[in-house]
């Protein structure tokens, strides 16, 4: 259930611009947008106010205010909308638009040199000798790494004013924040298509075999948390991974239940009956999974992938810019001006085509870092 927005401000100590995120416009005070936040909210009960403020839209700048209240009703929702990205990558900012990497000791085996033996573990320092050099691996290019610049604006005609569609420009946040949602969701799911490991085929110790690229099943996922963690990070296996992200095609995830429900199961008769018997150990084997639809994915296709800090080394991030973490809301309308110097308000239209326009801007992307960590299974 989405957390009321009245209650989502209250985290804020400056409720204008949310300590800070949201940056005011020329002509914005804190009255003028409190004034606007009443007008939106009294217009979608009162014919009276909405007739105000149709009429304050076509001859004020309250137009700057209303973006300036849109920005504040979408940022805040803004992490309950991304919880569900939360749950298949991490978040990391970063200064620029170059590819991130990996610092200090974080990769791994980032030493090198006498310090360290072959494998990887410090040296032994004899009493009263000097302890040995080592050269610290400072920097790890990312497998994938792109961050860009997302948005989009929307036209809003003096004729939609004047029809009374104000609805609509109170539509405005919840519109923007499904966009963002999708827009951070789109970068994420790009960075884990990147991989190109799938899975190989194997014989369970069951004597099960698994096909290569199989499609999602129990024991298609018991064979593939075995590859990944058995695959060769710096030399080493990567090990044992706490939890794993499943993502399958819509309309799966409940067979695939159904499937894993059944692992660890073999059927005995006796005197005609069948029974149904736990298996200990297959069910040992199977990794703790959290499995998830992924609108993007068709058919089989499925992905398997360490959730968020189920590793030491992280594996999948989305990326913020520094300086311009959430979504920026700006509408503009070049009205001119009336003879004599009177103001024109935002909303009467502008000067060439009689439109304003709001405007939306982000900056997301994401980083995998290695794509060893990621199944990628496309059966055939």
């Amino acid at each position: 259930m989405a957390t009321d927005i009245k209650t989502l401000l209250e985290q804020y100590e400056d409720q204008f611009t949310l300590d800070g995120l949201v940056k005011t416009q020329p002509g914005v005070t804190e009255a003028k947008a409190r004034k606007a936040m009443e007008l939106l909210d009294a217009a979608s009960t009162s014919r009276v106010a909405e007739a105000q403020l149709a009429e304050l839209l076509t001859s004020t700048d309250v137009g700057h205010s209303i973006a300036h209240v849109l920005s504040v009703n979408m940022i805040p929702q803004l992490p309950e909308a991304l919880e569900e990205v939360g749950e298949i990558a991490g978040e990391r900012t970063v200064k620029d638009f170059r590819p991130v990497v990996l610092r200090g000791l974080i990769n791994g085996d980032g030493v090198d040199g006498e310090g360290v033996d072959e494998h990887g573990a410090a040296a032994v320092v004899p009493e009263g000798t000097p302890f040995p050099h080592v050269t610290i691996t400072n920097d790890e290019e990312s497998y994938y790494s792109r961050l860009r610049k997302r948005g989009f604006r929307a036209d809003v005609t003096f004729e939609a004013v004047i029809n009374d569609d104000l609805g609509e420009i109170q539509e405005l946040p919840d519109q923007f924040l499904t966009t963002v949602k999708k827009t951070h969701q789109a970068e994420v799911f790009e960075a884990l298509e990147s991989a190109s490991l799938g899975l190989t085929a194997t014989t369970l110790i069951d004597g099960t075999t698994v096909a290569a690229n199989a499609p999602v099943s129990a024991h298609a996922l018991i064979a593939g948390a075995a590859e990944i963690e058995s695959r060769l990070v710096n030399g080493n296996p990567i090990g044992e991974i706490s939890r794993y992200i499943v993502l399958v095609a819509p309309g799966k995830r409940r067979f695939l239940e159904y499937n894993i429900n059944q692992v660890g199961r073999i059927i005995t008769v006796q005197d005609g009956a069948l029974t149904l018997s736990p298996d200990a150990d297959m069910k040992a084997l199977f990794p703790n999974v959290t499995i998830k639809e992924h609108p993007r994915l068709t058919g089989n296709q499925w992905r398997m992938f360490p959730a968020p800090k189920a590793t030491a080394r992280p594996v999948l991030d989305r990326l913020n810019l520094k300086g311009y973490t959430t979504p920026e809301i700006r509408v503009r309308s070049d009205q001119g001006y009336l003879p004599g110097g009177g103001k024109v308000g935002v909303w009467e239209g502008g000067f060439d085509g009689d439109t304003s326009s709001f405007r939306l801007r982000l900056f997301t992307g994401a980083v995998l870092w290695d794509d060893k960590y990621v199944l990628k299974v496309n059966p055939a």
